[in-house]
């Protein structure tokens, strides 16, 4: 696999100027499976706040974004999971470290892919978790896959499977050479118009990365694992299960939630809940709304 530094020019100053400026991009989300994480452990049960959270398995959505740019094409925002989840939980990983997960007929990544008649033109990753990355073993390899750099110091593939052997080339985003944009810290213009923002958000893993579509239909913020679920939001408590840096996770989640005080306009939608869902007549998917939750 190559490896290229993917070099982001940001023209924009301020989220202001940023939201004057809505592009011709809409966003759907695909559930590619479910995962059971621990409500002590989404929620980091030493926080002060957390205290009292109670042990309690929660069965949350695993997700894939598709973005569609009217005038740059079709990316997928995370990969989710591939279809050899619907017959082995473990995704066909021979490793006692294999994540685990629940999926079933047709929630596949590559089922949406086909079925929506999705012509990808790019993939751009949270970060290299399974749940995130499985879903690019039947996706097209010769097409543009973006990470944070940091993240390849922290895949395993040898331990948890190596879902990207396949991928041509990789691009990486060095967020030391990335403008600021207050209060969340380096933002990247990803498509050159404002349209669609990489934020560095680490702590989670090193390089992980959350999501701004600035479209016609209103800005959205996807936390993706920087908010497991929106509790974290609501008690302004981080994550500590799968955390790579509890304190950094949390210093990440309070600029957040700053964030989305400031610009109350914005929908977000946390990295495995969805808050508000209905059915698309026409497709007869799920289309998430995801909604303020203040």
């Amino acid at each position: 696999m190559e490896k290229i530094d993917l070099n982001l020019e940001n023209k924009f100053k301020t989220w202001e100027e940023v939201f004057e400026n809505p592009r011709p991009a809409l966003v759907e989300s695909f559930q590619t499976g479910s995962v059971i994480l621990n409500k002590r452990g989404a929620l980091n049960p030493d926080h002060p706040l957390a205290l009292d959270v109670e042990s309690e398995n929660l069965e949350v959505p695993i997700l894939a974004h598709w973005v569609h740019h009217e005038i740059f094409g079709d990316f997928l925002l995370d990969a989710g999971l591939d279809a050899s989840y619907f017959q082995d939980p473990k995704g066909g990983i021979d490793s006692i470290h294999a994540d685990e997960f629940i999926q079933y007929k047709n929630q596949n990544i590559g089922f949406y892919i086909k079925d929506r008649k999705i012509s990808l033109k790019g993939v751009f990753l949270s970060h290299l978790h399974s749940d995130h990355i499985a879903g690019v073993r039947e996706l097209p390899h010769n097409i543009p896959y973006v990470v944070g750099k940091g993240e390849l110091d922290k895949y395993h593939p040898d331990i948890c499977g190596d879902f990207l052997k396949d991928v041509k080339t990789l691009y990486e985003i060095d967020f030391s050479k990335i403008n600021e944009m207050a209060p969340l810290g380096p933002s990247a213009d990803l498509l050159g118009d404002g349209s669609l923002w990489a934020i560095w958000t680490p702590g989670h893993t090193p390089g992980h990365i959350s999501y701004l579509l600035n479209g016609l239909d209103g800005p959205v913020f996807f936390t993706m694992d920087a908010a497991f679920i929106y509790e974290n939001l609501k008690q302004g408590v981080a994550s500590s299960d799968y955390t790579w840096n509890v304190k950094m996770a949390q210093k990440t989640l309070e600029k957040i939630i700053t964030f989305l005080k400031i610009y109350p306009q914005l929908r977000v939608g946390a990295g495995h809940e969805l808050l508000n869902q209905k059915k698309n007549k026409k497709t007869g998917y799920l289309r998430f709304l995801l909604n303020n939750i203040y």
